[in-house]
């Protein structure tokens, strides 16, 4: 019986030296990174039903593995978060602050006000200098943005590619430690502090790339990315990840830029947009985010120097001098980095007077405004120009039958016959009854002034004879005759009393319809259309205009279009030709900014505004950047917010508490204290029984 209480003993003496030893190692290395509490379970041995004592088992980790499993995910979106703010905070110190006006957006602003002063003194060589200096800053702006983007896709490169050796490295180390811990769990021995390792070692990869991880019965862990594909199964599969020079026309994937492999340089590739971690939020950045701006400013700086172009002064161009044209949705645009080559025409450098006269041979009268007006009111504005447009198809036939147009024929008198009283008879030259003819092209009729007729009288009786009103008096009593033909008035027996009446004997020419067209501030020029004219006649008229190209619409109407931009007037002279023609003046809206199909391989969209002026759509480019950056500094914050939640409720449950290992360390020395009085006791009761004996 003594023998069996001293073997107890001696099991609880044991068990409390490990507990002891245990509880040490927990407080020594309670502020050692990814030390987990440490226990070491313990059980009642028990042989035929009677208590031996106290067996113990191997040491163990005191861990919530699902929490730790949170813990990896979260550690992947946090570590994602914080790289994408960190580089869309560097662009946003790019744009500056609004205060600061160094945006691309303040530079065009800047360029407008600089048009504007040159309008009031166009022939000002300072204002011609400072005009070209501030354009020749919105050149190096789009130039600088453009660098900045190239830089960063380059160094997200960089980072890419560290990242990927040091995935490596630590699956190198996984694969070796889950070794370690086989065999140590085979045996029946304690691999905690190993799995602690392993533990960190699968962060520390959580932290590059999203992963999970299956522990197996035998305590092998499997590590596989978020979509499934295994990284350390047994051995540890490398990444690869081919490193080149990024700029505006290299794209993901076959442009120029990898992504990355499993295996070997051209393995299964993990999916992108699947990565997670660092890698997926610089592989977001280069392929998605920064070419978007990229494709923003290549858009931007090619309809500026497109909108400049359309009204006749070529001031932004690439390296040879060219503008790029427009595309058409959904071609793929052909000046992708445009926004890095636009410059200042070298021609405008040498001749800042380009800036007045245009770069197109238009004319331009010397001191006109006309180029600057329209760059300030057009190019920079919200239309690209104005438009004048019938709706009466004119192809074909002659334009007075098809528009039903006449002549027209009005002649006013140049005497006040009201003031002529009591009657016409009191006039120096009238001798009643007094007689003239009048043809109004229906042939001659005479027309008689009886004693006692007054101005209205007169009126009457030459309606009277024409069958016709082609007779009135006008608001101060002049004789008015209208017709829609030569009026000829011919005497009979009037004579001089002829000019009494403010009339002459001769014949007044009908005029033709005629309407003026000003193009911009040109003198106004009048247009006629002539019996028997056709639109050929009308165009060769309206083509001789400078600067107006006439034509035919698809349905035979006329359409007018300034040729280097700008507004048009139009007004109608004599009769109604323009509306007979149904023409009318309208805003032609700018070619929209592209939405979609941008970049070098046309993937991109950029879902901004699509109708507005250069200084609006840049304004809208710098929000939407602005609005990405806060999001993702928010979302940083967010993020990391909550793994500090994780990371502080893991260590509550899984970290060493020092207030609870003393209380713990005090139990087992009053459990090491009463095994030791227990094996005193048994030796005692030996002792007696041998003194017994």
């Amino acid at each position: 019986m003594s023998t069996l209480s001293l073997d107890a003993a001696l099991s609880g003496l044991r068990a409390a030296q490990r507990q002891l030893d245990t509880i040490s190692n927990n407080i020594s290395n309670a502020s050692t990174p990814g030390f987990t509490r440490k226990i070491l379970p313990t059980q009642t041995l028990v042989v035929g039903g009677v208590g031996m004592g106290v067996e113990l088992n191997a040491i163990m980790r005191s861990v919530d593995k699902n929490l730790v499993r949170d813990m990896m995910k979260q550690t992947s979106v946090s570590s994602g978060a914080s790289v994408a703010s960190n580089f869309l905070d560097r662009i946003q110190s790019f744009h500056g602050a609004s205060e600061a006006a160094s945006s691309i957006s303040a530079k065009i602003g800047k360029l407008g006000d600089a048009f504007s002063t040159l309008s009031s003194d166009p022939n000002s060589t300072t204002q011609l200098s400072n005009t070209v200096a501030q354009a020749r800053q919105v050149a190096e702006t789009f130039n600088k943005f453009t660098t900045l983007m190239n830089d960063l896709k380059n160094e997200a490169e960089d980072k890419i590619s560290a990242g990927v050796s040091e995935i490596n490295n630590q699956l190198k180390i996984i694969a070796s430690l889950n070794v370690q811990i086989q065999n140590l769990t085979a045996a029946g021995k304690s691999a905690a502090d190993l799995e602690d390792k392993r533990d960190m070692a699968v962060a520390q990869v959580s932290k590059y790339i999203e992963v999970t991880t299956v522990t197996d019965s035998k305590n092998k862990m499997v590590v596989m990315t978020k979509q499934g594909q295994p990284l350390v199964d047994g051995e540890a599969k490398q990444l690869f990840f081919t490193k080149s020079n990024q700029d505006a026309n290299t794209y993901y994937p076959g442009g120029g830029a990898d992504g990355l492999h499993i295996g070997y340089a051209t393995g299964p590739e993990v999916p992108q947009g699947q990565v997670g971690g660092e890698l997926g939020a610089l592989f977001t950045l280069r392929d998605e985010t920064l070419p978007t701006y990229q494709a923003q400013m290549d858009e931007m700086a090619q309809k500026l120097a497109f909108r400049f172009e359309q009204q006749g002064l070529r001031l932004f161009t690439d390296a040879n001098g060219n503008v790029p044209p427009n595309v058409a949705d959904p071609g793929i645009t052909g000046y992708s980095g445009f926004a890095g080559q636009i410059r200042v025409n070298q021609a405008v450098i040498d001749n800042p007077a380009l800036l007045r006269t245009g770069t197109t041979n238009q004319v331009v009268p010397a001191g006109s405004n006309e180029v600057i007006r329209r760059i300030s009111e057009f190019a920079l504005g919200a239309y690209q120009s104005q438009t004048a447009a019938g709706t009466v198809d004119i192809s074909s036939g002659d334009l007075f039958t098809v528009l039903g147009l006449t002549q027209s024929n009005r002649i006013n008198g140049t005497t006040s016959l009201t003031a002529i009283t009591p009657d016409l008879d009191a006039a120096p030259n009238i001798a009643a009854p007094a007689n003239f003819m009048i043809d109004t092209g229906a042939g001659p009729f005479n027309v008689t002034i009886n004693p006692g007729d007054t101005a209205l009288d007169l009126v009457n009786n030459i309606n009277a004879a024409a069958g016709s009103t082609v007779a009135a008096l006008s608001s101060g009593g002049q004789l008015v005759l209208t017709g829609t033909g030569d009026i000829t008035i011919t005497d009979v027996d009037i004579g001089a009393g002829i000019q009494d009446l403010g009339l002459d004997f001769t014949t007044y020419p009908a005029q033709n319809p005629a309407f003026t067209v000003k193009v911009g501030s040109q003198n106004a020029i009048s247009v006629s259309i002539a019996p028997g004219d056709s639109a050929v006649e009308l165009l060769a008229q309206l083509n001789a205009i400078p600067n107006l190209s006439a034509t035919l619409g698809t349905g035979g109407e006329l359409v007018l279009t300034p040729i280097n931009g700008g507004d048009i007037t139009l007004q109608n002279s004599v009769g109604t030709p323009l509306a007979a023609m149904g023409v009318t003046v309208t805003n032609l809206p700018h070619t929209a900014f592209r939405q979609s199909n941008l970049g070098p391989n046309g993937g991109l969209s950029i879902g901004l505004v699509a109708n507005a002026s250069i200084e609006d759509f840049s304004r809208a480019v710098l929000t939407d950047q602005a609005q990405d950056a806060s999001a993702a500094k928010s979302a940083a914050v967010q993020e990391d917010s909550y793994l500090q939640t994780l990371t502080t409720r893991f260590t509550d449950e899984s970290g060493v508490d020092l207030d609870e290992e003393v209380s713990e360390l005090i139990r087992v020395q009053t459990a090491y204290a009463a095994a030791a009085r227990m094996i005193s006791a048994s030796e005692k009761m030996l002792d007696d029984l041998l003194n017994a004996i």
